[in-house]
């Protein structure tokens, strides 16, 4: 087994990406990882989810595409949801207390 760069998380869990893999794999802090546990480990992935737009019409239907599929979040009062989610999860440590 070939050992790379060992590091450890800290309280939370949170690991650092070294700066030398991330320059090698251009991750920044607007990249997307994908992590993927396997067997007795994780395994963490860039992902280059825009597509390389040549010309002016390939960017405009594809932002055409993306308004048409955004989804049912997207008209979503996120204030109104913060106040919903939180009432929830009130609630729920409620009953937690109340079963203890």
């Amino acid at each position: 087994m070939k050992i790379g760069i060992i590091g450890k998380p800290n309280q939370k869990g949170q690991i650092v990406i070294p700066k030398s893999i991330r320059e090698k794999l251009a991750i920044n802090e607007n990249t997307p990882l994908n992590m993927v546990v396997k067997d007795n480990g994780f395994f963490v992935y860039p992902v280059d989810i825009q597509p390389k737009l040549r010309t002016k019409i390939e960017k405009e239907i594809y932002l055409k595409i993306l308004r048409k599929n955004q989804g049912a979040w997207a008209d979503d009062d996120w204030g109104k949801t913060r106040k919903r989610r939180k009432k929830i999860e009130l609630n729920a440590s409620r009953k937690r207390r109340k079963i203890w």
